[in-house]
């Protein structure tokens, strides 16, 4: 299933600021940004286990150039997806099983001001691991890809085309 229902925009890709490996001013990105806005719905792309619920960005860990918003890792067949910049629905715990489709969590504004680079200030950022370690990972500039990480544009193709009725 893809995490938003109804999805408007295209799938970032290639040099969009919101593709997996673009290059940005601390960091090369790890996730795709899926914009949308403020208080969108997120579920569950797949069946899986919920393995960390955790702050992503702002200022509660040392990352003040954005606003606080937290993450939900959820293993499952294709490895572990890190639903980020959002709100976890608080009835959500460590160790719940999700299925495809059920809701997970709201998207919040992560950035602090509108740069007028990307259609909105809230997005669902979407990472795949092989196997996670309990941190996310950041992807330092001039660095090769971290062997855990996977491009997860492929999987939200799928899905997407899969939604569409393609």
């Amino acid at each position: 299933m893809f995490p938003i229902k109804n999805y408007k925009y295209e799938i970032p890709q290639g040099n969009h600021l919101g593709a997996f490996g673009t290059i940005r001013k601390h960091d090369i990105h790890t996730g795709i940004d899926l914009y949308c806005e403020k208080d969108t719905p997120i579920y569950a792309i797949e069946n899986g286990i919920i393995i960390a619920i955790e702050w992503f960005t702002g200022p509660s860990i040392n990352i003040p150039w954005w606003n606080d918003t937290k993450a939900i890792a959820i293993k499952s067949k294709s490895g572990t997806l890190n639903y980020g910049e959002l709100i976890p629905l608080e009835s959500l715990q460590i160790g719940d099983t999700v299925k495809e489709g059920d809701l997970i969590g709201h998207v919040t504004p992560v950035l602090k001001q509108d740069k007028g680079k990307v259609p909105s200030t809230s997005m669902l950022h979407l990472e795949q691991y092989i196997h996670y370690n309990g941190k996310w990972i950041i992807w330092e500039l001039n660095q090769p890809k971290p062997l855990n990480l996977i491009n997860p544009t492929e999987l939200l193709i799928i899905e997407k085309s899969k939604e569409d009725g393609q």
